[in-house]
């Protein structure tokens, strides 16, 4: 018999019925949620990983950074506060018993491309007392096109350009809070790319002829490798003045809303090893062997739409790179299957936050669907476009590159799947337009799925959230 699931479909769930034998993946059991959060963070403060502790690291007359990620991270909320909102005054805290003056430290949002946040919106992140009391001069975003902010250290050995906010190399200690909620987060990412340029971000998010290793393999991805590169030629300038990262990480459990399980401190690969052991705890699951047909439903909640709203661009990134590509070693769709997501796939965008995706909407994609071709004929145009540059650095607007990036999520599963199908859309050309074959039901989609494959196909469900992550042997 069939059996009836419960999927998430936009902002709501609906049932649907799954084909006889359905395998219905199921995420870890959550971590322990620490008991006392704030014990834990001075804990790592005081008896960091391959460092020296934070309070002997800066003295009176040191100017320090604390960089931090932006209200990107965590997709599934934390049930308050926010751990950038603890760990960030026990710093201050740490620092100031050190004898450094408050006003010779400044924090900084590290938000790449992204879009800057409002202070009402990064309030939500560090709680209401600093972005209420702390002046613009020391509570600021990153800004990726502010030329005079940006030291370029040269090429990694494989010609990758590392370009960094200068507040890195000439802080007297610089500080990131990290919270890792996936393997594709943390590390050197938070530095090489949070506070990166489009000349280096260009390198490692242009698209790429995949060769199927998922960016949440972190041993595997070739995405990973280029960041570690990037990472380890600014450790050796770092190094050169006599300084290093002191990188705060933290892993959250997979409960909704998500509590802090786990904080380390210290260097900057040391830590992140660990949490990365955490991660894999906390997400991953074995499962053995592929499936014809993969069934994932999509919420109205990812890392762009924060405080926002979803559009159909962030939908196709969503369900092809952080659904289906939710997997370590081999995909668990087997090569020439099948792909249903479910979503209303709302044909609405907010144009103040992502300035420049209905252009490349309504523009790129009818001439060039081709991600290759798309950036190689258009990237260029929009990073430098001088109204989008303008709304990223002044009116709180993604970077206009940052569709493109969207667009390349297609690269790997349009050449490892047959079809793709987009089950409940309401609009079937918006679907189209985006290079899924729409229905208006899941059963719809399945039945098509049958018609193909016959009906001895296998089935695989995963439900989101909270995220799953299959192994595949």
């Amino acid at each position: 018999m069939s059996a009836t699931a419960a999927i998430a479909f936009g902002d709501t769930r609906i049932d649907v019925h799954l084909p006889e034998g359905t395998r219905i993946l199921q995420a870890p059991p959550p971590l322990p949620a620490l008991a006392d959060p704030e014990a834990a963070v001075r804990e790592a403060l005081r008896h960091p990983i391959g460092h020296e502790p934070l309070g002997k690291l800066a003295g009176p007359g040191a100017r320090v950074t604390i960089a931090f990620d932006d209200p990107t991270l965590p997709v599934t909320p934390m049930a308050g506060p926010d751990f950038r909102e603890i760990a960030i005054p026990l710093i201050l805290a740490e620092l100031l018993d050190a004898g450094v003056a408050l006003q010779d430290v400044r924090l900084l949002c590290a938000n790449a491309l992204h879009r800057k946040w409002t202070r009402r919106e990064l309030a939500t992140i560090l709680g209401p007392a600093i972005p209420m009391l702390w002046g613009p001069q020391r509570l600021l975003c990153h800004d990726a096109e502010d030329r005079d902010a940006l030291v370029y250290l040269g090429e990694t050995a494989r010609g990758v350009e590392v370009e960094v906010h200068r507040a890195v190399l000439e802080s007297d200690l610089f500080v990131y809070v990290n919270i890792t909620p996936s393997p594709m987060n943390g590390g050197w990412k938070s530095t090489v790319v949070g506070l990166s340029s489009f000349r280096s971000i260009r390198h490692h998010h242009r698209p790429f002829p995949s060769t199927g290793h998922s960016i949440m393999d972190a041993h595997r991805s070739a995405f990973q490798k280029i960041l570690g590169e990037m990472g380890h030629l600014l450790a050796a300038e770092l190094a050169r003045r006599g300084r290093k990262i002191f990188q705060v990480e933290s892993v959250l459990t997979n409960q909704v809303p998500a509590r802090l399980a786990v904080v380390h401190a210290g260097d900057v690969e040391l830590v992140h090893g660990r949490i990365l052991d955490k991660v894999n705890e906390q997400l991953v699951v074995d499962v053995r062997g592929q499936t014809d047909v993969m069934l994932i439903g999509l919420p109205d909640a990812d890392p762009y739409s924060k405080l926002s709203v979803m559009n159909p661009l962030l939908v196709h990134n969503l369900g092809l790179a952080y659904s289906f590509g939710l997997y370590q070693g081999r995909p668990p769709v087997r090569e020439g299957g099948i792909l249903i997501l479910a979503s209303p796939c709302r044909p609405r965008w907010n144009r103040k936050h992502h300035p420049s995706y209905p252009e490349f909407f309504e523009s790129v994609i009818p001439n060039s669907a081709d991600p290759f071709d798309a950036w190689d004929a258009f990237s260029e145009d929009f990073a430098h476009r001088p109204e989008y540059v303008h709304k990223y650095r002044h009116a709180f607007g993604f970077h206009g590159v940052h569709p493109f990036f969207m667009w390349n999520a297609r690269v790997f599963p349009s050449r490892h799947l047959s079809r793709m199908f987009l089950a409940g859309p309401e609009d079937p050309d918006v679907a189209r337009r985006l290079g899924f074959e729409p229905f208006p039901t899941v059963e719809a989609a399945f039945d098509e799925a049958r018609a193909v494959l016959g009906r001895g196909f296998t089935t695989t469900f995963l439900p989101l959230p909270p995220v799953c992550i299959p192994r595949v042997a």
